[in-house]
């Protein structure tokens, strides 16, 4: 039987240390292939994908603990494919991989809860730091993909407190719950409730959906100058 991606985490606890599972979902073999030698360094990649019904049943199957998924694969494309993974199995996480020719396939990203997001020109280094950030718990938006967020301008709710933006634009640096902690003088029990409070205001259900979302609602910029 696979076991859960929570039970892997408590065997990780216990010191078993299991490598993370992943699932590689791209229509491009080639691609595909070389995402897969890419994430060797980072954990397992125990099945591979070419479309989107692919996807769904090798995410079923294997309850790996990450996809990652094309945007434009064949019907349902990785946003559809996305969404199942979000409802259907919500410890999983998700990694997307888009182009940056299609304005709308962006809007769409924002609305997805997901946990990185990413482009297929991204840098070998980055997609694997972008990996490992989101499997210790982290989330990661491409800078090129924050970049072209800016342009796609959304009304910014206005009842984000302060503090509440505060944490955001360390989310959207890349810091984690320990991290935000720090550089605020707060507890992580307290930067938790404020990124409850930020999701349910920006109407996202990860920190890199929400990150998103503040890009397009110029709440943040790409750069934090410290």
């Amino acid at each position: 039987m696979t076991s859960s991606p929570n039970a892997r985490r408590a065997a990780d606890q216990q010191g078993d240390a299991p490598r993370s599972r992943m699932v590689v979902c791209d229509d491009h073999t080639l691609l595909r292939q070389s995402l897969v030698q890419m994430l060797s360094s980072v954990g397992e990649v125990v099945g591979e994908a070419a479309n989107g019904h692919e996807s769904l049943s090798q995410v079923e199957r294997l309850q790996p603990d990450l996809v990652l998924l094309d945007v434009n694969m064949p019907a349902p494309d990785g946003l559809e494919v996305a969404k199942t993974v979000r409802k259907q199995w919500p410890s999983i996480k998700i990694a997307i991989v888009t182009m940056l020719d299609d304005d709308e396939t962006l809007r769409r990203a924002t609305t997805v809860g997901v946990d990185a997001y990413l482009t297929k020109s991204s840098s070998s280094t980055e997609f694997v730091s972008a990996i490992r950030s989101v499997l210790s718990g982290g989330s990661w938006v491409s800078p090129a993909v924050a970049s072209r967020l800016m342009g796609l301008t959304q009304s910014a709710p206005d009842d984000l407190t302060e503090r509440e933006r505060e944490v955001l634009v360390e989310l959207a640096a890349g810091e984690r719950i320990s991290g935000i902690a720090e550089r605020l003088f707060v507890s992580e029990k307290t930067v938790k409730n404020h990124l409850t409070s930020i999701y349910s205001k920006l109407g996202a259900e990860t920190g890199a959906q929400a990150v998103a979302v503040a890009y397009r609602s110029g709440l943040v910029s790409p750069h934090r100058t410290d």
